[in-house]
């Protein structure tokens, strides 16, 4: 058999680690400085297979995966997988809970008080395992306490801009400042919030006593033992 060209095994191997780093080359596009999320590793949700990068990049700043895990639907139909992203300092923030298992930081208010409160920019994705009529899923966010109705009305047409959700769909909340979020999609900012309220409510909906995904708070504590372990 004769031997192929050195051109071609050249041009296929290109090819090859073209499609590579386009698999793990993060689809969030920083609305900004219109840079996508940094290449790297991602991270699995195991109820749902869904990946998420352990690194995104939001107005120039670096926000790491602190946790990842499944919304469901009566405790049994998987509706998105959610990840968690603060900045990398929030391993300071954490000091005081080190030495703690994961276990005991999951059930402890005070750590999630204490993420929830740390300084800077947050982020939460919401990465989508099956088909969703948008109607419902703008309902269950803007049912957040303590805002007001028409801030969750403007939350909900927010949401609801770009018709139903399907599989694959990704819907970011970014929290620029305590009292601001922005609401996303893979490659357009939808809207700017600015009401407290609203803002606390919905990262509250994430990470307070009631939360949606007690899977991503498990996550959250699992990492961020890690964290403190290093």
């Amino acid at each position: 058999m004769a031997a192929q060209p050195r051109g071609n095994n050249f041009a296929n191997a290109l090819m090859g680690a073209c499609l590579l780093g386009m698999a793990y080359y993060g689809l969030y596009m920083d609305q900004a400085d219109g840079k996508g999320a940094t290449r790297g590793l991602t991270s699995t949700d195991p109820a749902t297979g869904i990946k998420l990068p352990n690194e995104i990049k939001i107005s120039g700043k670096s926000l790491e995966l602190l946790g990842i895990g499944v919304r469901t639907k009566a405790g049994v139909v998987n509706v998105y997988s959610a990840g968690l992203y603060l900045t990398a300092d929030v391993r300071k923030t954490l000091k005081p809970f080190a030495g703690k298992t994961s276990a005991q930081l999951a059930r402890d208010p005070g750590f999630f008080t204490t993420v929830t409160a740390h300084s800077g920019p947050k982020a939460v994705i919401l990465a989508f395992a099956r088909d969703v009529a948008v109607a419902k899923v703008a309902d269950a966010l803007s049912a957040v306490p303590g805002a007001r109705q028409s801030v969750k009305e403007e939350l909900g047409k927010c949401i609801t801009k770009n018709g139903d959700l399907r599989k694959g769909d990704q819907l970011m909340f970014n929290w620029a400042k305590k009292d601001t979020v922005l609401v996303k999609s893979k490659y357009e900012t939808f809207c700017t919030i600015r009401d407290a309220p609203l803002a606390s409510g919905l990262l509250g909906m994430y990470l307070g006593p009631q939360a949606v995904s007690p899977k991503l708070k498990a996550s959250i504590a699992e990492r961020a033992q890690e964290l403190l372990s290093e």
